[in-house]
């Protein structure tokens, strides 16, 4: 996996390299201060890589309806950063799986609420997304709608 893809044209290049799986993130490799936040980008690094290259987010994710959000907008997958090291260290292993148990019950009342039972029924018209809100630094044209 490489981590820190946040532009089209890397992750490309990433898959032209034979990486079988990309984070999208802004906060790894060299990406200089004010680059977009990753879940304003994965739909269009989501759609270039297609079912070539798996997509992970990395980046923002704090509640069970974020991991929904990325999931819809293309993510197979999310890394949840700290949250893990929050729950282990206020409370060892129960900690670590209180944070699982948490986002677990977030995922499943946001997906209750989009009227889904599973993540695998997640479209990008579950999320709404306001114009001008997605980017595609290092394509072709910007994304207006996944």
């Amino acid at each position: 996996m490489l981590k820190g893809i946040c532009r089209v044209d890397d992750a490309l290049r990433a898959r032209d390299a034979g990486v079988s799986a990309i984070s999208v993130s802004n906060h790894g490799g060299n990406n200089p201060d004010g680059t977009p936040a990753p879940i304003r980008v994965l739909p269009s690094i989501a759609a270039a890589v297609g079912d070539d290259v798996e997509v992970l987010l990395d980046s923002g994710i704090r509640r069970g309806s974020d991991v929904v959000k990325a999931v819809a907008l293309g993510a197979k997958a999310v890394m949840i950063g700290r949250a893990y090291l929050w729950g282990l260290a206020a409370g060892g292993q129960s900690g670590v799986e209180n944070v699982l148990d948490i986002l677990r019950g977030g995922i499943d009342s946001a997906l209750l609420g989009l009227g889904h039972s599973s993540i695998h029924d997640l479209t990008p018209d579950d999320v709404l997304v306001p114009d001008g809100f997605l980017r595609t630094p290092g394509g072709a044209a910007p994304v207006t709608r996944p």
